[in-house]
């Protein structure tokens, strides 16, 4: 069990916990902004301050410099998610349960950071003061509640595959064209073919479904010296090329 010198240390270990619960069980951004916004602008800066020993002479110092210290963390944290790849709602989570649970380890069980002047009856911030933290928090909140909404609405790209295969050994004379969709609808596609830059096959209005795949062998003469093979894909809705992809013909 916590000393009573590190009770708020404990309180902040809980609070990071339950933020990880929350960001793992629900994708809603009102639970996750009330637990994560405090973490990240408050919380987490007290922890640290706490772990490193620092006094502050009012209470109001004490919340400036822990909202400065949490952004400081934050800008930390962005960097070694980045890293580890982990740059999402449930890596921003762990980080702040990291700092938190370090900083009750390494926490002094002999600081209180309360003074007589620093009681919440008698608090006093200076309007400057005031407005800084309440802008920091404004920023904050709102890049936070921002990363949330585009990882929440986040699309993986999607796109055509085209790709050509030289003959193999075992069927010379063949090569290899595919088209494969990943998109969201049915798409229209003219498919060129060109041997040592002269036309060679055409395929046209070949209609490809989300999902499907469409393959084709097209045969090729094998000459006594090698040859380049080009394919190339067309949308028909304004004949632009769309992919391009080549092979190499090997000699008899």
């Amino acid at each position: 069990m916590a000393s009573p010198d590190k009770r708020d240390l404990l309180g902040a270990c809980l609070w990071a916990g339950a933020t990880v619960a929350v960001v793992a069980a629900s994708d809603s951004m009102l639970p996750r902004t009330v637990l994560g916004a405090p973490m990240a602008l408050l919380i987490s800066g007290h922890t640290v301050l706490r772990a490193m020993g620092i006094r502050t002479t009012s209470l109001s110092e004490h919340l400036a410099y822990s909202v400065g210290a949490s952004l400081a963390l934050t800008v930390v944290g962005g960097f070694v998610l980045n890293v580890l790849g982990a740059l999402t709602p449930l890596g921003w989570a762990f980080w702040y349960l990291a700092v938190t649970t370090a900083a009750m380890r390494l926490a002094p069980s002999d600081i209180n950071i309360s003074t007589p002047s620093a009681r919440l009856g008698s608090l006093r911030i200076p309007p400057w003061q005031a407005a800084a933290i309440a802008l920091a928090m404004l920023v904050a909140t709102g890049a936070y509640a921002l990363a949330i909404h585009d990882q929440a609405v986040e699309r993986q790209f999607k796109y055509t595959e085209f790709w050509m295969l030289p003959p193999a050994q075992g069927d010379p004379g063949q090569l290899v064209v595919g088209v494969r969709s990943a998109e969201a609808e049915a798409h229209q596609y003219d498919l060129e073919v060109t041997l040592d830059g002269k036309p060679f096959a055409v395929f046209r209005s070949l209609t490809i479904a989300p999902g499907d795949t469409w393959v084709r062998k097209v045969p090729v003469p094998i000459l006594a010296v090698q040859q380049k093979a080009e394919a190339r894909l067309y949308r028909p809705a304004d004949n632009k090329l769309y992919r391009k992809v080549s092979a190499l013909v090997p000699a008899s």
